[in-house]
């Protein structure tokens, strides 16, 4: 009896010893480890100053995606021609010019989000028209015509510079056209009166030249209003150029100055990261290129 007293007095004296011996982390019970649950006190000190912050940069530029947009447009302006040899003419009224555009914009090497493309289908009108002199007579026709009017449509593909604020832009054009004149009318004793609302045989249909245009953008995403100075300058001569003698020579280049009005509907989101600039940005995290 006095031996198994003794060693149970020693096994309680022994046992706060063994405890201490073993990791913080662990605890043993029956001969089998067990974790201890951890215990974390974490305090969060405020260690920036109203000082410091004062003097952070934050990057407040207008960062814009590479988005595109659907257009309607319509307009009016003035109409004449460059004749050679040179002739005194007034300016023919364009009551009606109109049609619809795609446009995307991109960024120039990557990141100058400044350029861009546009391409359209238009509707209009073109021509021109002859002053009377003072006793009311007219110093120039074309074959007796003072006056004519081409109904056509055309494809223009130009390249659009454009500088962006958030509810603001600036816009510059340039770039070619295709056209197709499909309709005329002609005022004044013409020769040919049969021919006053149908094409001669030495004029020519077919248009192309050159299109540039100058103007601004109001900005209320999704929705663009713009306002531009259309210029077109046709390449291509009306008629040919010897139809009336086979030594001197004659040209009529187009050239007009239309106004438009375009409505643009924003495709994709105009500023901000999109899923393509996500999806970019976690592969080259992940993957380093």
């Amino acid at each position: 009896m006095r031996k198994k007293a003794l060693i149970f007095i020693t096994t309680a004296l022994l046992a706060p010893l063994t405890a201490i011996g073993q990791s913080p982390d662990t605890l043993k019970v029956n001969n089998v480890e067990k974790v201890r649950p951890a215990v974390m006190e974490i305090e969060f000190r405020d260690t920036v100053s109203n000082a410091f912050l004062d003097t952070v940069k934050l990057d407040t530029k207008l960062k814009l995606n590479d988005y595109a947009m659907i257009g309607v447009n319509y307009g009016m302006g003035r109409a004449q021609c460059e004749f050679n040899p040179a002739k005194t003419q007034g300016s023919l009224k364009i009551p009606r010019y109109f049609g619809i555009t795609f446009t995307k914009y991109g960024k120039f090497f990557g990141y100058m989000p400044y350029f861009g493309y546009q391409i359209g289908l238009f509707y209009g009108q073109d021509g021109y028209k002859f002053k009377e002199n003072k006793d009311g007579y007219y110093s120039y026709t074309v074959d007796g015509a003072t006056s004519c009017t081409y109904d056509f449509v055309e494809v223009p593909f130009v390249a659009q510079f454009h500088i962006d604020t958030e509810r603001f832009k600036i816009l510059i054009d340039a770039g070619m056209y295709a056209g197709y004149r499909y309709k005329i009318h002609r005022e004044g004793p013409f020769k040919f009166p049969e021919l006053m609302d149908d094409f001669t045989d030495y004029e020519y249909k077919w248009d192309y030249g050159f299109k540039a245009a100058a103007g601004f953008g109001l900005v209320f995403s999704p929705l663009e209003l713009h306002i531009k100075l259309n210029m077109r300058y046709g390449l291509g001569s009306l008629y040919r150029a010897d139809y009336n003698d086979r030594e001197y020579y004659r040209f009529a280049y187009p050239f007009d100055l239309i106004l438009t009005v375009g409505l643009h509907y924003q495709l994709g989101r105009r500023t901000g990261r999109t899923k393509s600039d996500l999806k970019r940005e976690a592969r080259r995290i992940v993957y380093g290129d």
